[in-house]
């Protein structure tokens, strides 16, 4: 009887399962197929509401349909800098369009370098005599900055701006591992490479401190420049309201919202009836609501994406995210999947130059090295590589620019920290203590030495240390021969060090100063195109399943809010129980934590991490 429950409920079981998967499937191909008969249309004298939601990003994750509720993964919300910038500037030139909204509730974080890359959009929309109106109920300091670029501000009479500046803190755990008797094993290269300093000390190193301090006060000034600059403010009277906040909200009667319009933070405090009143009148219209468009309407409706066959191309390849060894989806960067792309760059005989955007903290040595090779043979095929860092382009990242004919950086770009570090977590004593004992026997004095229940053998130890500043030196090689500096030059300014684009400008580290478009120029003018040519994007292969995620992901949050998100977590519940605890899982909680985790496993290159 027993044995007969057990297989009925591992069957409903099943059946469950199958059932959510399914319905999650028939969602995604039901809103696939309802996609296809919605083909926007612009109307005449429209104003275009800039509306972006979650994080703006490089480039957006994209996981596929299957498996995203059989990982228990949650997707969230995301909108793409390329596909913001690529409407604000179509919609410039547009006769139809007659002024734009910034409508910011939405919007998530974003890095400084991409929001100064929309700014700059948004500058050049404004330079054509059209109107741009910043609204929301209140403004996050990324919001903020994106709203400081238009005409005019409106916030609500409860609203607040929410600018705090920059800071770095992290959770020192030491003593709590003292505490569960765990004894992190570390093994370093430069002593900078500060990722690691959470399981070793209690506070922050001074090594630590005085390279954040650099690197804060780097993007801070920058914050602070252009704030000051977009709203002919003076930079020091921002500082001393930040500091000292008390002092005037109390001279604002603890109103934030007259605050931020007795400093000019803001122009106008009003409801929502009235600033619609106000976008009414400056379109001219008397009665009935005015005629509007959202950017990604507009994005599907009017920006063109079509590449002339006939015409010389750029190549733009995108590398977002962690550096990881193999085949990766959107939004981590995968070996084999940027070899693909390179290679298919270096075939196409339309394909003149590439540029390759950066936006990733590193990652696996072995798998940048596989990039970086890759970008060698593109060179060696007579096609220029420039480099354009977007947020951060560090340890790993920088390995696989180092090759570039150009690298190009914000003044905010996090770049450098060349270095190498691996770790491992050593639980025998706390597992000792519960009266649990590893033991058992092995035919080298290595064998079995990576297991987290036992302390790692000191002959394993130095061949760990060995090999990671073998990886150091060879990092200090990769960047010598790509910058064509003297090693000992490299040596000076790496130790893991993090530098600002512009430091790293100083340094020699980057070329040039700049954005995107500027990087796809440099690109153009290495290959000796001239202005004729176009720029095409490089992806990987999809097939229909994965272009359906992607206009799903872009656009269900919009349609059905909540229903997206909803359904991944019934999903995942129905994982809970079940699910392994897999390295990506291992992954997405060192992540979430802000520590290194690593399994056990063969000692390879791909373990160790320049990040």
């Amino acid at each position: 009887m027993k044995q007969f429950f057990s297989r009925l409920f591992r069957w409903l079981e099943g059946l469950r399962r199958i059932l959510v998967n399914s319905l999650f499937v028939i969602i995604i191909f039901a809103y696939g197929f309802l996609l296809l008969g919605m083909q926007p249309e612009v109307p005449d004298r429209a104003a275009l509401v800039v509306n972006p939601t979650g994080q703006i990003v490089e480039e957006l994750e994209t996981p596929s349909a299957m498996a995203l509720p059989l990982s228990g993964g949650v997707a969230t919300s995301q909108t793409s800098v390329h596909d913001l910038v690529a409407v604000i500037r179509q919609a410039a030139s547009d006769e139809r369009i007659h002024l734009m909204v910034l409508k910011l509730d939405e919007m998530g974080h974003s890095s400084l370098p991409l929001l100064q890359e929309l700014r700059h959009a948004i500058t050049d929309f404004r330079a054509t005599g059209k109107m741009v109106i910043a609204t929301g109920p209140n403004y996050t300091q990324s919001q903020y900055y994106l709203a400081a670029a238009a005409n005019t501000i409106f916030l609500q009479p409860m609203g607040y701006v929410g600018i705090e500046g920059f800071s770095v803190y992290r959770n020192y755990i030491r003593d709590a591992l003292d505490k569960l008797h765990v004894q992190a094993e570390v093994f370093r290269a430069g002593k900078y490479k500060s990722a690691i300093e959470p399981l070793l000390r209690n506070d922050m190193s001074d090594a630590d401190r005085e390279s954040n301090r650099l690197l804060l006060t780097t993007l801070w000034d920058s914050y602070l420049k252009d704030i000051a600059e977009m709203r002919n403010l003076r930079p020091q009277r921002l500082q001393q309201l930040l500091d000292k906040p008390s002092q005037y909200l109390e001279a604002a009667h603890g109103s934030m919202a007259e605050l931020a319009k007795t400093e000019g933070l803001v122009d106008e405090l009003a409801d929502h009836g009235t600033i619609e009143e106000y976008i009414a009148g400056a379109m001219d219209i008397t009665e009935g609501d005015y005629p509007m468009i959202t950017f990604r309407d507009y994005l599907h409706a009017a920006v063109s994406d079509h590449v002339d066959s006939e015409v010389d191309q750029i190549g733009i390849i995108t590398a977002s995210g962690m550096i990881l060894d193999g085949e990766q989806p959107a939004g981590k960067v995968g070996s084999l999947t940027m070899l693909e792309m390179l290679k298919r760059a270096e075939q196409s005989d339309k394909i003149k130059a590439v540029v390759l955007r950066i936006d990733s903290p590193g990652g696996s040595a072995q798998a940048s090295e596989v990039i970086r090779a890759a970008v060698l043979r593109l060179q060696k095929a007579g096609k220029p590589v420039v480099v354009s860092m977007a947020g951060a382009a560090a340890s790993g990242g920088y390995w696989m620019a180092a090759p570039a004919d150009e690298i190009w950086a914000s003044a905010t770009t996090i770049t450098g920290s060349i270095g190498a570090f691996g770790v491992m977590l050593n639980i025998q004593k706390g597992l000792e203590k519960l009266g649990v004992h590893s033991d058992g026997i092995a035919t080298t004095t290595i064998a079995g030495g990576l297991r987290i229940d036992r302390a790692m053998p000191a002959e394993l130890a130095k061949v760990m240390q060995l090999t990671i500043s073998n990886v150091y030196q060879r990092f200090l090689q990769v960047v010598a021969q790509g910058r064509h500096m003297e090693q000992n030059q490299v040596a000076a300014i790496a130790e893991g060090r993090v530098w600002s684009g512009a430091d790293a400008k100083r340094l020699g580290l980057v070329d040039h100063l700049g954005g995107f478009d500027d990087a796809v120029k440099a690109a153009a003018r290495l290959a000796l195109l001239g202005n004729h040519y176009q720029r095409t994007w490089i992806k990987p292969p999809q097939g229909f399943i994965d272009l359906l995620m992607a206009q799903f992901m872009g656009n269900a949050e919009a349609l059905f809010p909540g229903v997206w998100q909803n359904l991944s977590y019934l999903t995942m519940a129905s994982q809970v129980t079940t699910a392994p605890l897999s390295p990506a899982l291992l992954h997405q909680l060192s992540g979430r934590l802000g520590l290194p985790l690593y399994q056990p496993g063969a000692l390879t290159l791909s373990n160790l991490r320049v990040e």
